[in-house]
């Protein structure tokens, strides 16, 4: 399995180890990030941190993998058994979940980006939502962003599908502090211990009420849009979108 875990100083650090697909997340890597952040809560009660290995944090969805999740029911497992239960597994934790953006965060990678509590980027961390250039749409992102950044950036970065480098991803207000790559490991591991002087219940409890709208509110709208999207699937715009995007070329969309 290419989601790595390890425990390093009572702190868990999950880490997506598929470089040469720029970290994309098929069905099973959508599973493991789950799994791992359950293993977490469990071993290593505290601050976890969420990276990747390589140029890419994470690209988002393996779009290679999508033909075989074309009927409702393969779309709902994918969708809703897979990234949503990691989506939520993130908001729902009980301690702060921590993204260290060590590269590309396309898609479903900006996404985790975005429902992390805290984020640090490396200053050549670059991200985008372009779900739209293949006939999807930022499902996520559309539950979640107002909650965690300004409403018109949130419709900016959604609609006009920009690639934003590191500093402008802070002023988006997606990542909290950037610095150079050399130092992202060593600003992750100094924000742990900041909030690790904090007691273990007062901490549960902040992000227990900081969280609650986006819980109580951002999530069931991104399970609507979940939903929503597995109707989409046998729509000829994502057809063609996939499909141009595997063969390297510009789609012909006609709206259906």
């Amino acid at each position: 399995m290419y989601v790595g875990y390890e425990v390093r100083e009572g702190t868990a650090w999950i880490r997506i180890e598929r470089p040469e697909k720029l970290n994309a997340l098929d069905l099973s890597g959508w599973h493991a990030i789950t799994d791992r952040l359950a293993r977490a809560a469990d071993e290593a009660p505290g601050p976890v941190v969420l990276t990747g290995t390589g140029r890419a944090f994470c690209a988002g969805d393996d779009i290679a993998t999508f033909q075989e999740h074309a009927t409702p029911e393969q779309g709902m497992d994918f969708f809703i058994g897979g990234l949503y239960r990691t989506i939520e597994a993130i908001a729902t934790h009980p301690y702060p979940v921590i993204a260290a953006v060590n590269g590309l965060a396309f898609g479903g990678g900006c996404e985790l980006v975005l429902v992390s509590d805290l984020a640090i980027a490396s200053s050549d961390a670059t991200f985008s939502l372009p779900e739209g250039r293949i006939g999807a749409w930022p499902t996520v992102a559309v539950g979640v962003a107002p909650h965690v950044s300004g409403r018109k950036l949130a419709n900016e970065l959604a609609f006009e599908m920009a690639r934003l480098d590191a500093a402008e991803a802070r002023r988006f207000g997606i990542v909290n502090r950037v610095v150079p790559p050399m130092d992202l490991e060593g600003e992750v591991n100094a924000t742990v211990e900041r909030i690790r002087a904090a007691s273990p219940h007062a901490i549960r409890m902040t992000k227990r009420f900081l969280n609650e709208e986006l819980v109580t509110a951002g999530l069931p709208k991104v399970r609507r849009a979940l939903t929503a999207l597995v109707e989409t699937l046998p729509t000829h715009d994502l057809r063609e979108g996939t499909a141009a995007f595997l063969e390297k070329r510009t789609p012909v969309f006609d709206g259906k």
